[in-house]
């Protein structure tokens, strides 16, 4: 997509310049084959048959390891400064990617710049900003003023719904009550409530007062809901 190749930085100024199949046939064996050895390394041993040296062979990958990380962080330090070989593969086989072609000058308004500072700006703000908001307790206050439902408690003499959760509609599991004639499921309650302590039922305005009015629905009153219409 950027139209770049690998330059071969130890190349004579007489041949040629781009990167040679020896360095793709290298570059390819480091790239891929060491990190698939070192995730094959248990396999291997038992496969070649080397358990007595499996505390060895672990302690030498780790230091490998480990100084590889200690390399790449070098050569990151020296990429910046120089903007030279961005990975220590390529300094190790002193491959370089370039653009073939000579680029040109571009020109960039001042405008432009201007507002893609001010974009990366506002949109570093938001990812900032925006998990700090509670988009849940919003939309139940809202939908509580939009609704203006009467918060009063409903009678349990009165028939009661216990066939469909009052939040996502659907048959409610490990159905819980608020004290209303409404049930809802556990997820559906309970991740309302802890978003909202102000949550109230979406269908009668029932307000949880207190955790402690969060119920568990008996299995005896939904099997006595479904007689009643049965019947």
């Amino acid at each position: 997509m950027l139209n770049l190749k690998y330059h071969n930085e130890h190349a004579q100024a007489s041949t040629n310049q781009w990167i040679s199949s020896r360095q793709q046939v290298l570059y390819a064996c480091l790239l891929i084959g060491c990190p698939w050895l070192k995730d094959r390394s248990h396999d291997l041993i038992k496969l070649l048959r080397l358990d007595s040296w499996k505390d060895r062979i672990d302690r030498m990958v780790s230091w490998l390891e480990t100084g590889f990380r200690v390399a790449t962080l070098v050569n990151f330090l020296t990429f910046l400064r120089n903007g030279a070989y961005q990975s220590v593969l390529e300094r190790l086989l002193g491959v370089r990617s370039v653009f073939p072609e000579k680029q040109g000058m571009r020109q960039v308004t001042f405008e432009y710049m201007t507002r893609e500072l001010l974009w990366h700006g506002f949109s570093e703000l938001l990812f900032f900003v925006l998990p700090l908001i509670n988009f849940q307790r919003i939309k139940n206050y809202v939908m509580r003023k939009l609704l203006s439902v009467p918060r009063s408690k409903a009678s349990h003499n009165a028939q009661r719904d216990l066939t469909s959760c009052a939040v996502c509609e659907n048959w409610p599991i490990r159905a819980q009550e608020i004290g209303c004639q409404h049930v809802f499921c556990y997820f559906c309650l309970q991740s309302n409530f802890k978003a909202d302590p102000g949550f109230s039922c979406p269908l009668c305005g029932y307000g949880v007062g207190d955790i402690s009015d969060i119920r568990t629905v008996q299995v005896s009153q939904i099997q006595g809901d479904e007689e009643d219409e049965v019947g």
